[in-house]
């Protein structure tokens, strides 16, 4: 059966600077919970391109693992597989999974949210501790923010991991098909061959699943 023709990934661009600032420029202005909450949903949508560029493509109108209730549909499974795929790095996915805390922790709480108090506190210290030795993280913060507060440096911190993704996306190209194996093996409808012996360690053609 033949395979699905891989997608042609589009041109790697670099990151649409005026687009950024303009999301920049509205996202400070946002409360702590707005801020957490659409951050954080900001990057699970930038994930799910990630792997919709990388994964070869769903041929059903409704794809089986990054919609609705499949299996990469949330935001932890999304950040575990771009890290188990290598598209993101221990340190990007640690990150990430802190953000997702205090998102959870924002989502649960009916009122009084700040980035300052309890266990907000506490991983937005951690979220934020391998940024602040950096100079172009204050330099970042600066640009955009008046002042250095939690809920600035969340928001500079979000604004950075969202352009990382971003062009993290711009960046990925789709699985090589060529890697797909076969069942049954292509050779087999093949009438000259050989003795049976151990299967072969080689991939069928791409021309087949």
């Amino acid at each position: 059966m033949p395979t699905t023709p891989p997608k042609t990934p589009e041109p790697q661009k670099p990151l649409d600077w005026n687009a950024f600032k303009e999301f920049v420029e509205e996202f400070k202005n946002e409360s702590d919970r707005a801020a957490v909450i659409l951050g954080a949903a900001k990057l699970d949508a930038l994930l799910g391109q990630i792997l919709d560029r990388f994964l070869l493509p769903c041929t059903s109108s409704t794809d089986e693992l990054l919609e609705g209730d499949s299996p990469l549909a949330t935001f932890s499974a999304r950040i575990n597989i771009c890290h188990r795929l290598g598209l993101i790095s221990p340190q990007f996915a640690k990150s990430l999974h802190l953000v997702r805390r205090i998102r959870n922790g924002f989502a649960h709480e009916l009122a009084g949210c700040s980035l300052n108090s309890g266990s907000h506190s506490d991983r937005l210290k951690s979220l934020l501790a391998p940024l602040r030795p950096l100079p172009f993280y204050r330099r970042f913060h600066d640009r955009f923010f008046d002042k250095m507060t939690p809920s600035t440096e969340f928001k500079a911190c979000l604004a950075m991991m969202a352009a990382r993704l971003e062009t993290r996306a711009s960046a990925t190209t789709q699985v090589l098909a060529e890697k797909v194996w076969n069942f049954p093996q292509s050779s087999w409808a093949d009438p000259s061959t050989g003795t049976v012996s151990a299967p072969s360690t080689e991939p069928g053609s791409a021309a087949e699943t």
